[in-house]
């Protein structure tokens, strides 16, 4: 983001622009700043968007060697077109003969570095890769800290940490809950804990990790509770069990690798999520033997099975399978 705001301050502008990586949020502002910095409000005749869709290479071409109108760049936006993948030679051949009055922007979650058409963007163009492993616990605390600056508002970095953990790592979420607390807190200049409590409350990964955290307990009634709270807010059954199985598959992994003494940076790589939210995760390992685990993996899976076949519901053959596993589990 550094660099993109550099070359826009500069007006410094590559011809091609690559954003990639699994940080949708961080893509998401790239291209925003970079189409507010080439296209003109309101000015359609240099701007072309082509969004999740097969492209006509032959159109794209004709726009791309199109010079721009009272403009200083033509800009084509391609998101999420797969292009990289399905233009090969043809879509190279494109990029090779771009004038420089022409600005493309591409935007694609996954990029293959092998490729030809990726090789020619690093050498000619700006790749920028946002990824969710680099958005480390010191660098959302910070950019929380950050944007409550904005707003004259102040947090203790415990706080900071705290809120982090209830509300996950998607930036996404980070900053609509933000907004919502600087929202709650009024000209109060400082948030605390009690603020942070009271906003964070109904994150669906919190609520499955407090289930999962209620069947290690064997209390069958407050994982209904939360089971409950999670179809109210509308989060369809068969996701529920999808998200129960992930954190069981996160644990069971946690507890293989720390056994075999990896370092937290290893596992968090394998089981997809933050390095820092390895030591939340890891406390509830304490409720959990790796028979357990076990046995809950299977009986998910057991239960999956038989909604998919049409034996049992699919609401009621979840609530039914968190009764088992509380009851099975309960001390």
């Amino acid at each position: 983001m550094k660099e993109i705001r550099r070359q826009i301050k500069e007006r410094e502008f590559h011809k091609v622009y690559l954003l990639t990586g699994d940080e949708s949020y961080l893509i998401l502002q790239a291209k925003q700043l970079l189409l507010h910095a080439l296209v003109a409000d309101g000015d359609e005749m240099n701007y072309a968007v082509f969004e999740e869709s097969k492209v006509d290479l032959q159109q794209l071409r004709e726009l791309s060697q199109t010079f721009p109108l009272f403009a200083e760049k033509r800009v084509i936006l391609l998101d999420r077109t797969g292009i990289l993948k399905s233009g090969k030679e043809a879509f190279l051949d494109i990029l090779n003969k771009l004038p420089d009055t022409t600005c493309m922007i591409l935007v694609e979650p996954e990029a293959d570095k092998r490729t030809k058409i990726y090789k020619w963007i690093k050498k000619n163009g700006y790749v920028g890769e946002f990824l969710k492993k680099d958005q480390t616990e010191k660098v959302l605390m910070r950019w929380v800290a950050a944007l409550l600056a904005k707003e004259k508002k102040k947090i203790r970095e415990s706080d900071v940490r705290l809120f982090l953990e209830r509300v996950g790592d998607d930036m996404f979420q980070i900053k609509n809950e933000t907004d919502k607390l600087i929202s709650y807190v009024g000209e109060r200049p400082e948030i605390i804990r009690e603020d942070i409590e009271a906003i964070t409350s109904g994150e669906v990964q919190n609520k499955i990790f407090d289930l999962v955290a209620a069947i290690a307990e064997g209390d069958k009634r407050r994982a209904l509770a939360y089971y409950d709270d999670l179809i109210l807010l509308k989060e369809p059954p068969m996701r529920i069990l999808f998200l129960i199985v992930r954190q069981y598959r996160i644990l069971l992994l946690i507890s293989n690798m720390r056994n075999l003494h990896k370092p937290d940076k290893d596992i968090a790589q394998a089981a997809g999520i933050p390095v820092f939210a390895i030591r939340k995760n890891a406390s509830q390992l304490r409720g959990y033997t790796l028979a357990m685990l076990e046995h809950c993996i299977a009986s998910c899976i057991q239960v999956e099975e038989e909604i998919k076949t049409g034996r049992i519901g699919d609401q009621i053959g979840v609530e039914t399978l968190i009764v088992g596993l509380s009851e099975r589990i309960a001390p």
